[in-house]
Order: structure tokens, then sequence, then C-alpha cells
């Protein structure tokens, strides 16, 4: 064979391949709306307890959060599983988190099995942590590795035991919710504003032990080297260990949210940051003795978008990959623990993003990266218009409105009624 008819035929096999990948197997998504999950109102005495798990390695996993080439590690920090058990008149609720780059669905249904209360499981954001628990192909391509069963088992393994300890250790508590300002350490990555706020709650015995605190604020956890070859749980992991009593750090809208590198390069320097911070917060008072209403939806996907994520020629080829990967439906929760509400969804919202839902909810924060994981959430103007962080969202501009329907949906049914410091 000639290599004139070599090239020939080898260019038949490419351009038959690209059209094979570029044509439409997505097909159409179904679109229904939310449906209620999960639904639960108490009110009375607070009881809490909190515990937390080191996630025991099956021996050298990935380390996630970056795109290739990423090296695999046996040591570093120790990735945990953080719980805290709430009851309320009777009326149970668990919120776990876990030192990790996302949660998929899976992982979530694992961790709930069994469980006769109702449970949020988030992420930290750790973009150096344990990598190779998503069975989803484009994940483990652009972030974490090839999929390993033993150690998805191991992560859901310590969420569990974490969960129950900590409601076998709860105990009578009351609830202080204080606010502050990470304007000092905090800017925004694209867009015009970012979210600095602040907000601590801590569950304090009756002799005034602290039991457990969830620190709610947003910036990317990314000041640990990309290409490490150990564990790191960057700035969360390192807060989580300063100080007394279990800490949750939850992340809200981080998606257009970093840290800024010029005041704060290291994790040693956010743990400073924030502790200044706190030493200014500000009480909210009326929040000490909680009522708990929880509520759960799922709601359809819009068919995923990659009109933003690659050039025309290669949209189709994109589009395939992301509907070979996304969830056609997700879980969208609403937790309203007293004066503190906390939308719960599985993305990266932006502030503009959080800010909306916050008004349309009542909500007191977004509560990202919880229950799953579909990536960035931007308004729908800012989808259209390619602005903000529109380049890295997997949906376009309907995801928003399936999303926030769901949100209003969930808000309405956990609401037994009182006041919440919504945004504030």
């Amino acid at each position: 064979m000639t290599k004139r008819r070599v090239l020939g035929v080898v260019a038949l096999v490419l351009v038959g391949a690209f059209a094979f990948a570029s044509s439409d197997r997505c097909g159409e998504w179904p679109s229904t709306p939310p449906t209620l999950g999960m639904l639960g109102q108490g009110a009375g005495d607070l009881v809490v307890g909190a515990a937390k798990t080191a996630v025991v390695l099956p021996g050298a996993v990935t380390v996630g959060g970056y795109g290739p080439f990423r090296l695999s590690a046996t040591s570093g920090d120790p990735v945990y599983a953080r719980a805290t058990f709430v009851e309320v008149g009777g009326q149970r609720f668990g919120l776990v988190s876990l030192e990790v780059l996302l949660l998929t669905q899976p992982m979530v249904a694992a961790i709930r099995e069994g469980s006769d209360f109702p449970i949020v499981v988030t992420a930290t954001h750790a973009h150096s942590s344990v990598g190779q628990f998503d069975r989803r192909l484009a994940s483990q391509v652009a972030a974490l590795g090839s999929f390993d069963s033993t150690v998805e088992a191991a992560l859901v393994t310590a969420a569990r035991a974490s969960l129950v300890q900590a409601r076998k250790d709860a105990s009578p508590a009351a609830m202080e919710v204080r606010s502050f300002s990470t304007a000092a350490f905090v800017r925004a990555r694209s867009g015009d504003t970012v979210d600095t706020r602040g907000l601590e709650v801590a569950f304090v015995k009756p002799e005034g032990v602290r039991l457990a605190r969830w620190l709610l604020m947003a910036a990317h956890p990314t000041l640990a080297p990309r290409r490490g070859d150990a564990f790191d749980t960057d700035w969360p992991g390192a807060f989580a260990e300063a100080g007394d009593g279990i800490t949750l750090v939850l992340q809200t809208s981080l998606g257009n949210a970093s840290v800024n590198k010029d005041v704060a390069p290291t994790e040693k320097d956010v743990v400073t940051q924030l502790g200044s911070a706190q030493e200014h917060s500000l009480r909210i008072d009326g929040c000490e003795q909680p009522t708990l209403g929880v509520a759960g939806a799922r709601v359809s996907l819009p068919r995923p978008d990659g009109s933003r994520l690659a050039p025309w020629p290669f949209r189709a080829v994109a589009e395939n990959a992301l509907c070979a990967a996304a969830e056609m439906d997700v879980e969208v929760m609403m937790v309203r623990l007293g004066c503190v509400s906390l939308l719960a969804l599985p993305v990266e919202p932006s502030f503009a993003t959080a800010q909306q839902l916050e008004k349309l909810t009542g909500a007191t924060r977004v509560l990202a990266l919880s229950n799953g994981y579909i990536g960035y959430l931007e308004p729908a103007d800012v989808i259209r218009d390619r602005l903000g962080e529109a380049k890295r969202q997997w949906f376009g501009p309907e995801l928003y409105q399936s999303l926030a329907s769901a949100s209003l949906f969930v808000a309405a049914a956990a609401t037994p009624g009182g006041a919440s410091v919504s945004g504030k």
C-alpha cells in the first residue's frame, strides 16, 4: 500500500471517528417538576453531637483536584469525615463534611443507606486531597483519576462512622451564631463582587463547652501545590483542626471566590486571617433554642450545553461527553435551623447566583457542593452573556431556572414558622 493511500485511509478513519463522536447521542431530556422526597419539622429542646473519623485508604491513591498529569500518594494530611447530629423536638438531621474536591450521588446514597433521618453531605472542595472516587469518566479525566471502588468505600465508611459516633455522643446544647467579614483575604476571580460574608454557627453545652461549629464562607482551597505527591486538605483542613470542638468548614458561594494570595499565601495565613476576622464578629441574638425544618426534593436537569466549553466544531463532542457524565436529576434541600437557613445545592454557585437564590427562598446561605456535583451555577443572564464563570458551566441558562424552582419548593416545605437572618 502506498504512503498516499495509507494517509487517505487514516484521514477517512479520523473523519469517521469525528463524525461518530459528533453525532447527537444526548437525545431529549425529560422535564418534570420537583418531587418532594423528605420532609420533617420539630420544635423543642436542642440536642447536638459531633465527631470526626479519619479515612483509611487502601494504599497509594491519586492526589485529585487538577488535570493530568497527577501523582499518587500514601501520606500527607489525614483526610477526615466530620459530622454533626442535630435533634430538635424529636426531629433529627445530620450534616457531614468530607475533605475532598466534590461528591457523587452514589456516595451520598451509600452514606445515607439505612438512616432514619435526613442527611446533607458536603465537600470542602480541597484540590489536593484524595481522588479516584468518582465513577463519571469526565471527572476521572479532568480532576480525580481512574475510579477505584475501594477508595469510594473508604470515604463512605468514614462518613457513616462519624455520623454514628455523633449521634451516640449527642447531648443538650444551645446554638450561638456570629457573623464576620472575610474581605481582608478573599477576592473575586470573576465578576464585580465576591461573597465576603462569614458565618459561624456554634453548638455549646450548658456548662459552656463547645461541641461543634459550622464555619460558613466562600473561597476556593487552592493553596496547596498543584502537582503535590502528598494529600493536602488545604485551608479548610487546617482551620478545622484549630480550636476546640468539631469544626465543619462549609463552602457557600465560592464559584467566583478565591483566597487573596497576596495577603494569605499559605494555609496557616488563612487560619490567622480567619482568627482575626472572628475577633470582630457580631453575635446574632435569638438563635439559642431553634426550631428545625428539613425538606428535600429531586428535580430534573436540562440537557447539558457545551457551547461555552469547546470551539464550534467540537461542541457536539463536548455535549456528548457531558451527557455521558451528567445525571438527569439532582437533589435540592433546605434546612431551617432557627435563625439560620441553608439551601443545599450540588453546584459551585457564584455570589450573584447566591444573592438571587437567597432573596427568592429566604435562605441565609447557599450551601455549595452538597449531595452531589454538577459543576458551576451562574444566573441565566450571566450565562447568556458569557460572563463570570460561564465558561466553566456544564449547562445552559435553563439550569438556574430548574434549580430555582426546586429551591422555592423546598424552602416553602421546610418553613416551620419563625424569624430568619436571611442574607445577613
